[in-house]
């Protein structure tokens, strides 16, 4: 990862840095505790590694962070740690998560609706 111009916890990741996997489209209410905070954020994208999501409070680099929300009407909690930041639209800033964690059977939800997402 480099670091970005873009403000104090931006980053710019390197194409070798980025994730592999397919990243489905979302649009869901994601609630994040961050730094013992809850946020609430919409989720943009998930993939069985992560999630990018967009919020109104600010996350760093390495934090640690748990999320909940709703796939298909399957509720999803995980744990993850944020890998990069970045300013987005309307006083949001962006974040993606890389899960570290996923409970119970949130790791098969993830991975069907990312394989149906291609269909």
């Amino acid at each position: 990862m480099v670091p970005s111009a873009s403000g104090p916890h931006s980053v710019v990741l390197r194409r070798s840095d980025r994730r592999r996997a397919h990243r489905a489209r979302l649009g869901v209410n994601v609630t994040i505790t961050v730094a013992g905070k809850l946020v609430d954020a919409l989720g943009v994208d998930v993939s069985p590694g992560g999630m990018r999501v967009l919020a109104a409070m600010p996350a760093r680099l390495g934090d640690e962070v748990s999320l909940v929300f709703f796939l298909d009407g399957d509720l999803v909690s995980a744990r993850g740690t944020v890998q990069w930041c970045a300013e987005g639209r309307r006083g949001l800033v962006a974040f993606g998560v890389r899960f570290t964690n996923v409970e119970d059977d949130g790791t098969s939800l993830v991975a069907s609706y990312c394989r149906a997402s291609l269909s």
